[in-house]
């Protein structure tokens, strides 16, 4: 019985250590198939690690070769920017030296500005009449009652008016315009302005010249050489020649045992006689400056005569080619230019302004509150220094129906009238 549990226990032991040695065999050999595998393992990563460095130091490389390269770079750059900064310097400085060479010019171009201005308003003294009268006389008319010539006139525009003064064609039936080259047309009244001396006629078919430009007559000075042209006595298309001796003349003129005042008139000393009357003024560059109305008879003095303005002239022309007529403004006042005596007794400062010597009743000025002894001053801010002047002004620059402002001085105060400019009838 004890050899066989003897036997077995050999039996059993002899199991486990087989069993033993084969998990030691076993084990070994997966433990050598993991050392396989770990030095495969352990090759490629070395592989992978010597390839990862070799691209380490190709990148370190080329970075320090960008690094290097942008050093360089910003080594230009500091160098290019040195040398714009200089340049900088440099044209900053040759733009101080051109602003002192351009302040040094615009003096002297002003200093030549003034030179030339003097020399054309010393040309402007003298007069090409040849010039003037070769192309200004294909635009004068001789007015014609059928006989004889009565006055002159000239083209307006291209649609066939003509201009002439209102005493030339007052008392005609029938009225011819005769043309420089000889050609008889008969011609209508549009209208007139008797206050002013000016016509307008028309033709039944257009103008084949051109009109002469009408030039402004508040530019005109006092010396400034004119020309007329007209057919005084019978005579066609006679020049003379003169200088401005005045302007904004305000004065009577006699027309046919009539006596009118007539203002915006400029004084001239070209000679003009009976027929040059309604013919055109010209100045120096062959525009028309006026309209010829009127001299001074040889027995009151001579070397004077009258024409109305161009801005007057062409204002009064177009209201009447468009309406017929021309209405004149008109206040409502009798006045005087003031006397020394008068600025004396009236403590004033000055001889310049108009005296009130009568306001009509219901009329404009009354309205306005204007009062006999009223010193008129200035007219909507304008300065008035004479009865010339304020007429002048009313004519050529304010209508009826418009609203002004007349500053006058009564006893002590100055004061601003409001009122609204009434129609002369």
């Amino acid at each position: 019985m004890a050899n066989k549990i003897t036997i077995g226990l050999l039996i059993f032991l002899l199991l486990i250590a087989g069993g033993f040695g084969y998990y030691a065999y076993t084990s070994h050999r997966q433990i050598e198939l993991m050392r396989g595998e770990l030095n495969v393992f352990q090759s490629e990563y070395n592989t992978q690690a010597e390839v990862s460095h070799e691209e380490l130091l190709s990148l370190k490389n080329e970075l320090q070769i960008g690094l290097d390269s942008l050093g360089t770079e910003i080594d230009k750059s500091t160098a290019h920017t040195a040398d714009i900064e200089a340049k900088i310097d440099v044209n900053l400085d040759m733009i101080d030296s051109l602003e002192n060479e351009v302040g040094a010019n615009t003096a002297s171009i002003g200093t030549m500005k003034q030179e030339l201005a003097e020399t054309v308003g010393a040309a402007g003294s003298f007069m090409n009449a040849s010039d003037i009268y070769r192309e200004a006389s294909q635009v004068v008319v001789r007015i014609s009652d059928g006989q004889r010539t009565i006055g002159s006139g000239f083209i307006y525009n291209l649609e066939g008016h003509i201009l002439t003064a209102h005493h030339v064609i007052d008392q005609l039936d029938e009225i011819y315009a005769i043309f420089p080259d000889g050609s008889v047309l008969p011609v209508g009244v549009v209208g007139s302005c008797a206050f002013s001396d000016v016509a307008v006629l028309k033709l039944d078919s257009e103008s084949v010249f051109e009109p002469p430009e009408i030039s402004d007559s508040s530019s005109i000075r006092i010396g400034d050489p004119v020309a007329a042209i007209g057919s005084p006595f019978d005579l066609a298309e006679s020049l003379n020649t003169g200088v401005v001796s005045q302007v904004n003349r305000f004065v009577d003129i006699e027309y046919g045992g009539q006596v009118r005042w007539v203002p915006n008139l400029i004084q001239f000393d070209a000679a003009v006689n009976s027929g040059n009357s309604g013919g055109p003024l010209f100045d120096s560059d062959g525009g028309v400056i006026g309209l010829v109305i009127a001299r001074v008879e040889p027995e009151e003095g001579d070397g004077i005569y009258y024409a109305v303005s161009s801005n007057k002239l062409k204002r009064i022309a177009d209201s009447i080619i468009v309406n017929g007529y021309f209405d004149y403004p008109w206040l409502g006042i009798d006045i005087s230019d003031l006397t020394p005596q008068q600025v004396q007794d009236m403590n004033l400062e000055s001889i310049n302004g108009v005296l009130v010597n009568r306001v009509v009743a219901d009329s404009p000025a009354d309205a306005a509150g204007v009062q006999t002894d009223d010193i008129i001053i200035a007219f909507d801010g304008t300065e008035i220094g004479s009865v010339a002047l304020l007429t002048s002004y009313l004519g050529e620059y304010t209508s009826p129906g418009e609203s002004a402002t007349l500053t006058v001085i009564r006893g002590a105060d100055t004061i601003d009238l409001p009122m609204e400019v009434g129609q002369r009838s």
